[in-house]
């Protein structure tokens, strides 16, 4: 499910991401929902409209429908079929924010907020700037062109919420050596030998970056494949053996280029609070 052509202009710029903390819900202090709604709560601020569409399951549907429009089919901005409802901003706040609420230990009120809430999307009188489907966490979109402020303040929400920043795009860094491309993303650092497709090693598993004293590169020590779950070695060896054996070393043009890059994970490192150490050398 996407946002329609109608939504207005502009692409994605950024997402909000989560990493999966053992033992974390969704409605905990780092869960993915507080994530979201630390997101939104901000975002509210700078929209005019809100569109939902919600399940018929949904607990609180009747109050939507009594309470908010219904968007006819050619002004509707979500993808799919279903019924669409427009809440404005910010009269109709207070109800979007108790759809997206989340209370502690309330299996009915996570089952809405997970699937019956079907998709939604923060609007602005020009064009849309967020738009998530709850059910797939890889689908939370920010159209934040030229506005790195609010980006800026997205982020300093999110320092309460371990594991979780609003990242760009088109990834954190790239840059090509020896015939290949390599790009770091929120969450691994892809491969692309050729226009065949890319192999992608899980940062997960990064125990420590860090730069060559005597040459350019970014060396790599990583956990090793033995200390995986069975299940993920077995799709290693079925789909993607090549992502099991994550390069240890890795050219990068210059120096500067190559602390940079560095300087990439570390960022990342620090918004998410991922374990790997970054170093300054090859010394340990």
């Amino acid at each position: 499910m996407t946002l329609r052509e109608r939504a207005g202009s502009g692409e994605p710029t950024h997402r909000l991401v989560t990493r999966s903390l053992p033992g974390v819900r969704d409605s905990d202090d780092a869960g993915r929902v507080t994530a979201e709604n630390r997101v939104v709560d901000i975002l509210l601020e700078y929209g005019s409209a809100v569109n939902l569409r919600i399940d018929p399951k949904h607990g609180q549907f009747e109050t939507v429908r009594s309470e908010l429009a219904r968007v006819p089919e050619s002004e509707q901005v979500l993808a799919g079929s279903g019924r669409e409802f427009r809440a404005s901003l910010p009269a109709d706040r207070p109800l979007v924010e108790s759809v997206l609420e989340l209370p502690a230990d309330a299996t009915d009120a996570w089952v809405d907020r997970t699937f019956s809430l079907e998709a939604f999307a923060i609007l602005t009188e020009e064009s849309w700037l967020y738009y998530s489907v709850p059910h797939e966490t890889h689908i939370r979109e920010c159209n934040a062109s030229e506005r790195d402020e609010l980006v800026a303040t997205l982020n300093e929400a999110l320092e309460q919420v371990p594991g979780s920043a609003v990242v760009p795009v088109d990834g954190v860094t790239s840059w090509t050596t020896d015939g290949a491309r390599y790009e770091l993303t929120w969450d691994r650092l892809k491969r692309n030998p050729d226009a065949n497709g890319s192999v992608a090693y899980d940062l997960e598993r990064l125990q420590r970056v860090r730069v060559g004293t005597t040459e350019p590169a970014l060396r790599f020590d990583w956990r090793p494949a033995s200390a995986e779950s069975v299940p993920r070695r077995a799709w290693w060896w079925l789909r993607d053996s090549e992502a099991a054996r994550p390069p240890t070393r890795v050219r990068v043009l210059d120096s500067a280029r190559a602390r940079e890059i560095l300087d990439a994970f570390d960022r990342l490192r620090s918004s998410l609070e991922y374990s790997y150490e970054v170093g300054d050398s090859d010394s340990r």
